[in-house]
């Protein structure tokens, strides 16, 4: 019974009916994993969210290719760049491997779009403002958040999954240590209880370790910086899209009108049907918003 509920649920989900692995060459630059596909004369970079990988832009965002240099890394402890050496993932560290990577792929001064999900979101905000090549923003459900007190308060209410594994306490850690330790199993345990995802994301939603996490957590979702790296953006006039989900938790209610009014290179677009899942459920609509 629960296999067979389990399988109708997979079957009928938007993102698992929508996505596709993506096309490419498979590159390690610094301590990145980039997929790259395309050789136009402008850049895209696609930057995922916590506890994902670059594996969340599947074939949908391929297009992107056809007349730019597509890069999609699994950032910095995540996916295929899982390093259970490394100690430190704050912003600084995410900033320096992304600089890293294009300096590796020899695409220093090529005009530039910078898109991201989730916690990727912000930080494509921190580094599209220190890229003076920068031409685009697109960022697709954002937990901007006005400081720590603000992303607690509003995680809190999003649901118990998210306060147990967003919210950080001995048993979360607990709990993250042991899935490191037995990584294998704790992959298709990922998959059962997540049957809404393609089995392979869902696999890869456990590739990264306690510190990652929280390094991605504490230094980029929690911490402040983006608003003042959105004023930078919109006094150099980079047009900025701040996309949502209807139905998706995550982003402040009324925030991204908030920054519309005050930003005007800002626009905001929201999907009437989509979740927090918008990049993989609804690729089509997301690839327009780079047009």
């Amino acid at each position: 019974m629960a296999g067979a509920a389990w399988g109708i649920r997979h079957a009928v989900s938007p993102a698992v009916r929508a996505w596709e692995p993506g096309a490419g060459q498979r590159r390690r630059v610094g301590p990145l994993s980039v997929r790259v596909l395309g050789d136009g004369p402008s850049v895209v970079v696609l930057l995922h969210g916590l506890m994902g990988s670059g594996d969340g832009f599947g074939a949908g965002f391929d297009a992107l290719g056809k007349r730019s240099r597509l890069v999609v890394p699994d950032l910095l402890g995540f996916g295929r760049s899982l390093d259970e050496q490394r100690t430190r993932f704050d912003l600084g560290a995410h900033l320096a491997a992304l600089d890293r990577m294009v300096a590796g792929l020899g695409l220093q001064g090529l005009p530039l779009t910078v898109a991201g999900h989730s916690m990727g979101a912000v930080l494509a905000l921190h580094w599209a403002a220190r890229r003076r090549e920068t031409r685009r923003v697109v960022l697709f459900c954002g937990p901007l958040y006005e400081n720590r007190a603000e992303a607690d308060a509003h995680i809190r209410h999003m649901g118990l999954m998210e306060r147990f594994f967003a919210l950080e306490s001995p048993l979360s850690a607990a709990v993250c240590q042991a899935m490191c330790r037995l990584r294998s199993g704790a992959q298709w345990v990922a998959v059962a209880i997540s049957p809404q995802w393609p089995v392979l994301l869902a696999r890869q939603g456990v590739l990264h370790t306690w510190p990652a996490y929280l390094g991605g957590m504490n230094g980029i979702v929690r911490a402040p910086g983006w608003c003042e790296a959105m004023a930078g953006l919109n006094a150099r006039r980079v047009p900025m899209v701040l996309a949502d989900g209807e139905d998706d938790l995550v982003p402040v209610p009324g925030r991204g009108s908030a920054l519309a009014c005050r930003f005007d290179s800002l626009t905001t677009r929201r999907h009437p049907r989509a979740g927090h899942d918008l990049p993989v459920s609804h690729p089509a609509w997301c690839v327009d918003l780079f047009r």
